[in-house]
């Protein structure tokens, strides 16, 4: 069973960090917590993401403004309304 939010777990943690959202990039995690907060995970620290595939987006899906983007994430759309509102453009513009 997959878990409700999206878990990191790094090389220097010993139990998961769980977030409402984890943005992969080339070089980082990008990890959000629904606040203005976030927290930044070098690749090479993190040793596996564990999160609901319902919940992934790719890279088209997570805009820049979105904190930066990402390659692919894992995302609470409930959290995160202007999210929602940038998919459901997308999905107009593919009639």
């Amino acid at each position: 069973m997959a878990p409700s939010k999206p878990r990191v777990f790094t090389v220097d943690e010993y139990d998961a960090l769980e977030f409402d959202a984890v943005l992969v990039r080339e070089r980082a995690v990008v990890c959000l917590d629904g606040t203005e907060e976030t927290r930044v995970v070098p690749l090479d620290k993190v040793n596996h993401v564990d999160a609901d595939p319902e919940t992934m987006l790719v890279e088209r899906e997570l805009p820049d403004t979105f904190y930066g983007g990402g390659e692919y994430g894992f995302v609470n759309l409930e959290k995160y309304p202007e999210l929602q509102e940038h998919l459901e453009g997308l999905e107009a513009e593919e009639y």
